[in-house]
């Protein structure tokens, strides 16, 4: 490649259908931001903090569950750009795969309740029921067609429209005086509809698909699957771990308290992690194509994605922490403060999403695994030491410290993540990255009109007049 073709912007045709791809996965994370802040006070308020605890357990666990399409679309979206002509076969190993890992773990959550809190306890059924609901999402994965077509449209408006309708049904049995139980089984309702509807989709642009079986297929694809499941399912146990464990060394209110605030926290993040998904595409691309250029325009994403975390951060603080109060019931007192705790975890978690994907196309898996224990193990120590004094603010306090060892301190420590660590440490500072993207931009814009320039010229070359004898 010359260094012209280097230089080059990318191509304004694929530039366009990126930008309108990763407009529709932003709508859909706002969207279904707008909707979770409705129905999540709703819910919360009229259940109360202990049922709403009972509810946080279990989709505390649930949350273990739902990388398993993610990552599988990770490592077909790869699969896809390195053997276009496998896509069948692909996929029916992604399918086959989700199904099977989701169908052991439900297996052994179900064995973990049995011999803790037993099946025929109210926290026992809901949390099988919301786990249980993961069953039905592996065909969930077709999402990775559309988005490796850049035509995640068709998914997105199907997922809307069952989050909506669902999260009104939801506010509608409450009110109507149904309890937790009845809530739960909702989840259930939800996948099913949304595993329909996406599959449905994918079958009408893909009217001659069939199953392809590849046994080898099957059994590469879960030898790589493996480890980026337990790296991130890890990095979820130190994350969700507080939860589980409020429950058991404090009460299931101050679970409820943790939860509620932890989604209120966690949920404002999804247009950030629906950009970097967008982004992904390209960036492999970049990355086999040109990988100094791919470096230099990662670090560009994080530096994007953390200072829109900032932005995220300061609402967090300032909107949401003051208003939680007044639209919940006395049973919720001290959430503003585990608000403000967790919403600094937000820039840190933005480095997470990039090291999460470097981790995918690098494979530094062992590093992930090893990084994730330690935070697990940290998580646990603290949990002992503050649960039982601070509930709900110690849970908080557990997750910030836990979140900055495993994005930051810990990345900087294995050899092979180092260069993660020195790329994104440096766009924790908002000011120089905030100068920085606007120097690139202001610098890509003038590579276009200079291109464009040239262009021209050369059009004039090649209609001016010529030479008739």
């Amino acid at each position: 490649m010359t260094e012209a073709e280097k230089a080059a912007p990318p191509n304004a045709g694929g530039l366009k259908r990126t930008g309108k791809n990763a407009f529709w996965m932003v709508i859909e994370r706002v969207i279904h931001l707008g909707v979770a802040f409705v129905v999540s006070f709703i819910v919360a308020a009229q259940l109360g903090a202990e049922d709403y605890g009972r509810l946080a357990v279990g989709m505390a666990l649930l949350s273990l569950l739902l990388p398993i399409s993610n990552i599988i679309g990770q490592c077909l979206v790869r699969d896809m750009a390195a053997e276009p002509g496998s896509a069948m076969r692909v996929y029916t190993a992604g399918v086959v795969v989700a199904g099977l890992v989701t169908s052991v773990i439900v297996l052994l959550v179900g064995i973990g309740v049995i011999f803790t809190v037993g099946l025929g306890t109210d926290t026992g059924i809901i949390i099988m029921v919301l786990v249980g609901s993961s069953l039905l999402r592996p065909l969930n994965t077709v999402d990775v067609f559309f988005l490796k077509r850049l035509e995640s449209k068709r998914t997105v408006k199907i997922r809307i429209a069952v989050g909506v309708a669902l999260g009104a049904v939801r506010i509608g049995l409450l009110l109507v005086g149904f309890g937790v139980t009845v809530i739960a089984w909702t989840y259930v309702v939800e996948a099913m509809l949304a595993s329909i509807g996406m599959w449905v989709a994918f079958r009408r642009v893909n009217k001659d698909f069939t199953w392809e079986f590849n046994a080898q297929r099957i059994r590469t694809l879960l030898k790589e699957f493996t480890p980026l499941f337990i790296a991130s399912s890890s990095a979820l146990v130190f994350m969700k771990l507080d939860q589980v464990m409020l429950a058991a060394l404090s009460s299931l209110s101050e679970t409820g308290v943790f939860g509620l605030a932890a989604s209120l926290a966690e949920t404002p993040r999804f247009p950030l992690v629906a950009l970097l998904g967008s982004l992904a595409p390209r960036l492999l691309a970049l990355k086999n194509r040109d990988p100094d250029l791919y470096w230099a325009k990662l670090a560009d994403v994080s530096r994007l994605v953390t200072l829109l975390g900032y932005g995220l951060t300061l609402g967090l603080i300032f909107v949401m922490a003051p208003l939680a109060p007044l639209l919940l019931p006395p049973d919720y007192d001290g959430i503003s403060l585990v608000i403000v705790i967790l919403a600094l975890t937000t820039p840190f978690a933005c480095l997470g999403g990039i090291l999460l994907y470097v981790t995918n196309w690098e494979k530094l898996y062992r590093e992930a695994i090893v990084r994730n224990l330690v935070a697990a193990a940290l998580s646990v120590g603290l949990n002992f030491w503050l649960l039982p004094r601070y509930g709900a603010v110690g849970a908080a306090i557990t997750t910030l410290i836990v979140t900055i060892y495993v994005y930051v301190i810990g990345a900087g420590m294995a050899r092979r993540t180092r260069p993660v660590f020195w790329l994104t440490l440096p766009t924790l500072e908002p000011i120089s990255s905030g100068r920085t993207l606007w120097a690139h931009r202001q610098q890509s814009k003038r590579e276009r009109a200079e291109l464009r320039k040239l262009a021209a010229e050369f059009s004039e070359v090649d209609d001016g007049p010529t030479d008739s004898r």
